[in-house]
């Protein structure tokens, strides 16, 4: 059957190349010129400010957050004019320029202020780069309040959402803080909420204080979607939580597979009761996969959510995709480099009949075009 299925994937190849002959319309522009950057991103709960010495000193903050070497670092816990625990003070406003770097915030909680005239009282997570944040949005997941006095769960904002455009690739960068409480129920219906707000893009990172330990079953759903960056890391625990003596690992770097992780690690520090986690990744100009697997992971996650529809098609794909794979890994680059031209004819072919969505098609096609450059030279 996988042979017949293969047959019928170069039969399809050479009619669509002689029925079509501009099916090389979709060009690979200055592929070569692409460029790879590798940065530092990060979480930190700055627990309003506070120490393990329970001070509130923003300058011990900012010099904690230097020390990560971070250029994208999401926060949580963050004070704006909230109240005396932070001397009032828009803590994210201030460590951007204390910093030099561009910030978003996003509250959980938006209260009016004490005395009239003055600034609103806020709460929530934010995320602080040296890279253009090119928009940015507060998104709504469900939460428990901590500040009704008989709540429910219900929809509320605190979940951010950046667009971050690293030297020409265009990452959607997350930031969430979930809920703290014994009962897992709330955290379970904020993954599942995330979840549905991040299918939207599929170059992205999210980070965050999750309040539970990776085992913890309503975690699950991250692990099996995106990379754990700590998988990549040297040392022999994540433990973040309590900064004094930390004994669980709750604070957590995910990214998309399409994204290269090459190291993780945690810095040391008073600053704030848990400790900042820092993971080293690459991005690659144009927003592309940096390896077949990660073209795989966006079929798949295409096929997922409907972008790629009917099984035929997708058994096509994953034929394809198996057969370049096993080309990289005989280091055959002129047969890899023909199965990958065979593949973009397939998309263009697929797209016709309406099987293979605009995005889906141009995501998947830029990929096979960055790879059919990359491996011709």
């Amino acid at each position: 059957m996988k042979k017949a299925l293969l047959f019928v994937a170069g039969f399809v190849a050479l009619l669509w190349v002689s029925l079509s002959p501009s099916y090389e319309t979709y060009a690979v522009q200055e592929l070569s010129q692409l460029e790879e950057t590798t940065v530092k991103v990060a979480t930190y709960n700055v627990a309003a400010g506070r120490g393990t010495d329970g001070t509130y000193n923003l300058e011990r903050i900012a010099t904690a957050i230097e020390n990560t070497g971070a250029d994208i670092i999401g926060l949580q816990e963050v004070d704006v004019h909230w109240g005396d625990r932070s001397n009032n003070d828009n803590m994210v406003a201030l460590l951007a320029e204390r910093l030099d770097m561009e910030y978003y915030f996003a509250p959980i909680y938006d209260f009016d202020p004490t005395d009239e005239g003055e600034p609103r009282r806020q709460f929530g997570v934010a995320v602080l780069s040296k890279y253009p944040i090119t928009d940015a949005a507060n998104r709504e997941i469900a939460r428990l309040s901590t500040q009704d006095p008989d709540p429910v769960p219900k929809p509320a904002p605190g979940f951010l959402e950046a667009q971050i455009n690293v030297d020409g690739a265009e990452v959607a960068f997350y930031v969430t803080h979930l809920d703290y409480r014994a009962d897992p129920i709330v955290r379970e219906m904020q993954v599942a909420d995330m979840k549905e707000i991040m299918v939207a893009h599929t170059y992205s990172i999210l980070v965050g204080d999750m309040n539970a330990r990776p085992e913890a079953p309503e975690l699950q759903p991250l692990f099996q979607k995106y990379a754990d960056a700590w998988k990549w890391s040297l040392e022999e625990d994540g433990y973040t939580y309590p900064a004094a003596s930390p004994d669980r690992r709750i604070d957590y770097v995910f990214a998309s597979p399409r994204i290269e992780v090459h190291s993780a690690t945690k810095v040391s520090s008073q600053a704030a009761d848990h400790l900042p986690v820092i993971a080293e990744v690459s991005l690659i100009e144009g927003s592309h996969s940096y390896n077949l697997e990660g073209t795989e992971w966006l079929v798949d996650h295409f096929i997922e959510h409907g972008d790629i529809q009917g099984t035929e098609t997708s058994t096509l794909l994953h034929n394809h995709l198996r057969a370049l794979n096993y080309y990289k890994k005989e280091g055959k680059n002129e047969k890899l480099v023909k199965h990958l031209q065979g593949m973009t004819i397939l998309l263009d072919y697929e797209k016709e009949k309406g099987h293979i969505s605009g995005k889906a098609w141009e995501e998947l096609s830029s990929d096979i075009g960055y790879f059919t450059e990359k491996w011709n030279q």
